[in-house]
């Protein structure tokens, strides 16, 4: 999830500002290293004689064949659809083709690409590709029929007469670029599908023009990891694979500016994802946005702690990541760039730019003229933890290590008949020590004051939680303080509650016991418990008539924490648990309770914090995403914070409900098919007389509650409202349930014509 003050989706920001790419044919000039090469080719099998049209094709395959480079590179290729069949009819304005070389680094330090083919924009040098469109040279295209084309570059990349380096001709910082061609080095030709009619693809060929040995690879982040959160990252159109990203961004592409800004994958990609909640850059910080063009990245926000450098990049595959061959040169191979990326304030030289008046610390280890010497100290076993990159970036990782030694259990609940005051027995152990018992009247995990937290709650019903009865303002459960009202239990290691409130009469169902809350930890500074550690919450059923009645699923948590990796909520008291999210973010719950009488942000006087409609709010936060919300989301919090959701851009595609929902919850089916009937609530949006009685809660009825978290717009509304329709946005659940309810699933209803499966595109 991304944050941004502009009313644009982030990818269509970051298409329209980074770089308009297109070609500049530019040359070098070694006459010892420009002999023609070799043709360097693969074989390719499978591909069926059939052919089919590019229009209807739901998937396209590019595949390189053989590459030559004699003066003009020319490159064999096939294109072919989800079926191995052929694409004709590909023409010149449907591709673009990149051709780059990788360039070791100084001393051992990391390899960076160098596209050949650049052009000067605004004073500024930038990679581009040979594409088809005015201003732009192309070469030659060839189609041989049945999906097999040959590429010519119109950019003689071994002769120095074919055309001039840009001006300035030097990176960001200055320095000279190097474009001589090098037929020794790694070679990359990269096609993309360009024309947005047809599904994106990208063709990636790696090659050393002189026929020898791969001497240099570098792929530190796969495309498939990206799109485990943003579903398909794309920009420019239809640039899709980060292998292509990397041919044009690379440290011989930037903006002008001053200063000029660097559009280096690493730089570009750390910067944007660097910000997460209370932690903007440091440049940002001192009053310096993150701008590239016209598009300012200041306020994105990552989804999970941007110390996490595994959830991007990793030689081992794991936890969403896909591994690469140099998916750990971030702890092995770091360089000035990649590093002063996220530690803008730093300056490398003898003295910091002037035109970055942000960097006010010097580089500990003095200066540096290049990254040939970095790994000395910050490599792997060097020196301290704050120098040892690794070590350095691990708090992410240690503060999990040090929760995982805490797991919440809920023995059991007792006495839960109406007129009763339940009873719930739990335990807190060590399961990395055989489930050893902590004390919590003892242990300083659980003594370090308001660093220290545990609680139970108590919520009813799990056909929908409403806590009517609880005697809680808002719907709120009842909430106990374990760590002042637990007494040891029967058992060694266990401990009981008691609720101060009896359960209502009349009531019956099924309740929730939850255990939630932080045990400090002393990661950040060893005997000192001041961490608050997001151990995950637990929740246990009990009947309070007939048997235990579970309560829908409805999202996957696994999908939650493959953006989020834990996610914790109200200072990490609430942890990688929906089925307790529900318990107080229910359909009586709203946040009338902390925000002010008069002069809030959005002019409300209160505002739903129902589960089923905040989390679709705040996802599609972002006014006008997608033609979605024509309104942003302002939930006040604890202590009367103002969390405004309006700028936030899910990395995703929105529309895609299986990126968070357990498999077809998301379709009007079971007990979606008549919610109120069923004993769904409605979502309260205006609270009545007493703030413990929802009976005259004014409400919006369960279906439209849903939908109009994300499609708010009049005409969506009036939709809804149509009597046939039957949604209703302010009635009692008294009325939500006299009426005859509403009739959505019989248009939207799972195998309809208008499925909501089938209006968003799931596949």
């Amino acid at each position: 999830m991304n944050r941004n003050p502009n009313s644009n989706p982030w990818l269509a920001r970051w298409a329209a500002g980074l770089l308009a790419l297109g070609l500049a044919a530019c040359g070098g000039g070694d006459p010892a290293q420009s002999t023609p090469a070799a043709a360097v080719d693969v074989t390719v099998t499978g591909i069926s004689t059939g052919t089919a049209g590019l229009s209807a094709a739901t998937a396209l395959k590019i595949t390189v064949t053989k590459v030559t480079v004699a003066g003009r590179p020319s490159v064999d290729f096939t294109v072919t659809n989800q079926a191995d069949q052929g694409m004709t009819g590909l023409v010149t304005t449907d591709l673009r083709f990149n051709v780059a070389k990788l360039v070791p680094g100084a001393g051992g330090g990391p390899a960076d690409w160098q596209n050949y083919i650049n052009r000067g924009i605004d004073g500024a040098v930038q990679g581009a590709q040979e594409r088809a469109g005015a201003g732009f040279p192309f070469g030659t295209l060839v189609s041989h029929g049945g999906g097999s084309y040959t590429y010519t570059f119109a950019t003689d990349i071994t002769n120095a007469s074919a055309g001039a380096c840009p001006a300035p001709c030097t990176d960001a910082a200055g320095k000279p670029l190097d474009l001589r061609f090098e037929p020794r080095l790694t070679h990359r030709v990269a096609i993309q599908q360009g024309n947005s009619a047809y599904v994106p693809a990208s063709g990636i060929f790696d090659f050393v023009p002189d026929g020898s040995a791969m001497p240099t690879q570098r792929e530190v982040v796969a495309t498939d990891t990206c799109n485990s959160c943003h579903v398909e990252l794309k920009a420019h159109g239809t640039a899709v694979d980060t292998k292509l990203c990397v041919t044009c961004h690379n440290p011989g592409s930037w903006v002008a500016g001053t200063p000029g800004v660097s559009v280096d994958f690493k730089v570009m990609v750390h910067r944007i994802h660097y910000n997460r909640a209370g932690l903007p850059l440091p440049s940002v910080a001192a009053g310096s946005p993150y701008l590239i063009g016209s598009a300012d990245f200041s306020r994105v926000v990552f989804t999970q702690d941007s110390r996490h450098c595994v959830r991007c990049h990793s030689a081992t595959t794991g936890n969403s990541v896909v591994a690469t061959a140099q998916g750990d040169h971030w702890r092995s191979q770091p360089s000035i760039n990649a590093c002063g990326s996220c530690h803008d304030n730093v300056y490398f030289g003898s003295a910091p730019d002037a035109s970055r008046p942000y960097q006010t610390r010097a580089h500990s280890g003095g200066a540096m003229t290049d990254d040939s010497t970095c790994a000395t100290c910050h490599a792997p076993g060097k020196f301290s933890d704050s120098k040892d990159v690794a070590l350095a970036h691990s708090f992410p990782n240690r503060l999990k290590a040090a929760a995982a030694r805490f797991q919440y259990k809920i023995l059991g609940v007792t006495g839960t008949t109406p007129g009763a005051r339940p009873v719930v027995t739990f335990s807190v152990t060590d399961p990395t020590q055989g489930d050893a018992a902590y004390s919590i009247t003892t242990s300083p995990a659980f003594t370090a004051g308001a660093a220290s937290t545990l609680t139970v709650k108590l919520g009813w019903t799990t056909k929908d939680f409403g806590n009517e009865g609880s005697g809680q303002a808002f719907g709120q459960p009842i909430s106990i303080n374990a760590l002042t009202s637990a007494v040891p239990g029967a058992a060694a290691g266990t401990y009981t509650v008691t609720s101060p409130v009896a359960l209502p009469a009349g009531l019956s169902g099924t309740l929730r016991a939850t255990i939630e809350g932080h045990p400090a930890g002393d990661v950040s500074t060893a005997g000192v418990f001041t961490d608050r550690l997001a151990v995950k919450s637990v929740f246990k059923d009990a009947a309070v008539s007939g048997s235990v009645v579970a309560r829908r699923s409805v999202v996957d948590m696994a999908k939650c924490n493959v953006c989020h990796d834990v996610l914790s909520l109200h200072g990490n008291n609430r942890s990688d648990e929906v089925g307790v999210c529900s318990v107080c973010h229910n359909g009586n719950a709203t946040d009338a309770a902390r925000r002010p009488a008069t002069g809030t942000v959005d002019g409300k006087a209160e505002e739903a914090i129902d589960f089923k409609t905040l989390i679709h709010g705040l996802h599609a936060g972002q006014s006008g995403q997608g033609g979605m919300r024509t309104k942003g989301l302002v939930v006040y919090g604890f202590g009367g914070s103002v969390n405004d959701y309006s700028g936030v851009v899910f990395p995703g595609r929105l529309s895609d409900c299986t990126t968070c929902h357990a498999g077809n919850s998301y379709q009007l089916a079971g007990v979606w098919a008549a919610p109120t009937a069923s004993g769904i609530l409605g979502t309260t949006v205006a609270s009545g007389a007493s703030s413990t009685d929802a009976a005259d809660n004014l409400r919006i009825s369960p279906t439209a509650a849903v939908c109009s978290s994300c499609h708010d717009s009049v005409p969506a509304r009036a939709h809804m409202e149509n009597p046939p329709n039957g949604g209703s946005f302010s009635s009692t659940q008294a009325a939500l349930g006299s009426a005859a309810g509403e009739t959505c699933v019989l248009c939207h209803g799972a195998g309809k014509v208008f499925d909501v499966k089938t209006l968003h595109g799931v596949k």
